[in-house]
């Protein structure tokens, strides 16, 4: 059985608001200093682009978005949990063609070519 598409692209949304929302944190904390503020924005990109690319390798194949949705990513052949480098290759086709990536979800077995590149299905969490 694969996720809900709904599922999928809910999990997706609040994957993106944890990705930006230390952001937030840049314009909330004042700085006086030019370098403390480069260094909150350089810590700030490394995040995003850690979350975005690799969070779906984390446990069980659940980044914070896929766990409050109840779903997880698994390697298609194994059904083992999605490891850090198929997250990265899946992320990084959905970080490249965007919503040209999320078309492919309306097919069967619901997998974007992200998904189809890593070897990777979305499911339901047990």
């Amino acid at each position: 059985m694969y996720a809900a598409r709904s599922n999928r692209f809910l999990g997706q949304c609040v994957d993106g608001l944890v990705a930006v929302a230390p952001l937030v944190l840049l314009f909330l904390i004042p700085t006086d200093s030019p370098a403390a503020s480069g260094a909150l924005a350089l810590g700030w990109l490394g995040w995003f682009f850690f979350h975005l690319l690799l969070a779906d390798g984390m446990e069980g194949g659940q980044s914070w978005g896929k766990r409050v949705v109840g779903t997880r990513v698994v390697d298609a052949t194994t059904g083992a949990p999605c490891t850090f480098w198929q997250s990265f290759v899946r992320n990084l086709l959905l970080t490249i063609l965007g919503p040209i990536d999320w078309i492919f979800i309306f097919g069967e077995p619901r997998q974007r070519l992200g998904d189809k590149a890593a070897g990777t299905i979305v499911i339901p969490a047990a």
